[in-house]
C-alpha cells in the first residue's frame, strides 16, 4: 500500500510539472509523422520513433523530477520518511515508464496500418524504459545543476541510441547486441512487423539490464539522499 501510494504521489507530481502533456504533444506529433509517412518507411521510422522518444524520453525527464525535488529541498527530509531507497526509485522509475508506454501505444494505435503485438510492445517499452529510466536516475545523482545534468546525460544516451540505430540499418555485430537500447529496437521491430520471428534474448538481455541496474541505483541513490540530507542538516 505504501508503494502503491508513493506511485500516486509520483504520478501526480509528474502531472503537477506538465510531464504528461509533453508526452502527449511529442505523441500527436509522431502520430501527425506516421501518418503521412509513405507506407514502405513507416515501420522503420515507427520503430526509431518509438525507441528514442517515447521509451527514451525518460531519462530526461527522471533527470528533471530528481534536480526539482533537490531544489525544493524535499531530499533532506530523507530521514523521517518511510520510504525505503528501492521504493523510491522503482516509484520514480515505473511511474514515467508507464507513461512512455501509454505514450508508444497510443502511436502504434493511432498512426500504424499494420497488425501489431500490443502485449510485446507494451512490456518492452515498460522494461525498456524502466532500464533508460534507472540510467537517467543515476546520472541525475551525480548532477549540480539541470544544465550539468544535460551536459553529463548526453554520453549515457548516445550510447543507448546509436547501437540499435545501427541495427535498424542493417549495420549488425554481437556486441551491439549486448545494449539494453538495441534489445528494446529487437522487440519494438517485432511488435509492428519488421522483424517476424521474437528472440526471446532480447528480454533476458533486458531484465538482466533491470537487475543490474537496480543494484547499483539503489546504492548511488541511498548515498546521495543521506549525503543531501547531511547537507540540510
Amino acid at each position: 500500500m505504501r508503494f502503491l501510494n508513493t506511485l500516486k504521489n509520483d504520478i501526480h507530481f509528474q502531472m503537477k510539472y506538465g510531464f504528461y502533456y509533453l508526452y502527449f504533444f511529442f505523441s500527436i506529433l509522431y502520430i501527425a509523422v506516421l501518418f503521412f509517412m509513405p507506407a514502405e518507411y513507416q515501420k522503420i521510422t515507427a520503430s526509431l520513433i518509438i525507441l528514442t522518444d517515447p521509451a527514451m524520453l525518460g531519462i530526461f525527464f527522471i533527470g528533471g523530477i530528481w534536480l526539482l525535488e533537490k531544489g525544493e529541498g524535499l531530499h533532506r527530509f530523507w530521514c523521517i520518511s518511510p520510504l525505503t531507497p528501492m521504493e523510491y526509485i522503482l516509484s520514480k522509475s515505473i511511474s514515467l515508464a508507464a507513461l512512455s508506454t501509454i505514450s508508444a501505444d497510443l502511436i502504434v494505435l493511432t498512426a500504424m496500418r499494420v497488425r501489431v503485438h500490443f502485449a510485446f510492445l507494451s512490456l518492452g517499452i515498460l522494461v525498456g524504459a524502466v532500464v533508460f529510466n534507472l540510467i537517467g536516475l543515476m546520472v541525475a545523482s551525480y548532477a549540480r545543476s539541470v544544465n550539468h545534468y544535460m551536459i553529463i546525460v548526453v554520453l549515457p544516451s548516445v550510447l543507448l541510441t546509436i547501437p540499435p540505430v545501427l541495427t535498424a540499418f542493417g549495420m549488425t555485430h554481437p556486441l551491439l547486441e549486448l545494449f539494453p537500447g538495441t534489445a528494446l529496437w529487437h522487440l519494438i521491430a517485432f511488435s509492428i512487423g519488421i522483424e517476424h520471428k521474437a528472440n526471446w534474448w532480447m528480454w533476458l538481455n533486458l531484465f538482466f539490464w533491470s537487475g543490474i541496474l537496480l543494484y547499483i541505483v539503489e546504492k548511488r541513490i541511498k548515498t546521495a539522499l543521506q549525503s543531501e540530507r547531511g547537507e540540510g542538516a
